[in-house]
């Protein structure tokens, strides 16, 4: 019976681990993708300055698809809306 119980649980296992990839998939699959120069221009800076912000760790690196890098929009746009708030005026 101890091994009928661990291959259940092995079963219940792969069933979540493959529920999680199905997850993940479907978060991703309708965002757009935004490369380098896009993401510098919306955040007003040269492309250059943007790398050096990802070598500081200040943004994640980019994904990779094939010599194409790129982020998630969704990604993107909370990097807009951080740096709005911070750089707002307090009155």
């Amino acid at each position: 019976m101890g091994a009928m119980k661990e291959r259940d649980n092995d079963l219940l296992q792969a069933i979540f681990n493959e529920m999680q990839y199905l997850k993940r998939a479907l978060l991703t699959k309708n965002e757009s993708r935004i490369g380098r120069a896009e993401f510098a221009r919306l955040l007003n800076i040269e492309p250059e300055t943007l790398d050096a912000r990802i070598r500081e760790g200040r943004y994640v690196k980019p994904h990779k698809d094939g010599r194409k890098s790129y982020w998630l929009n969704s990604y993107v746009q909370s990097v807009i809306l951080d740096v709005d708030s911070n750089h707002k005026a307090t009155s």
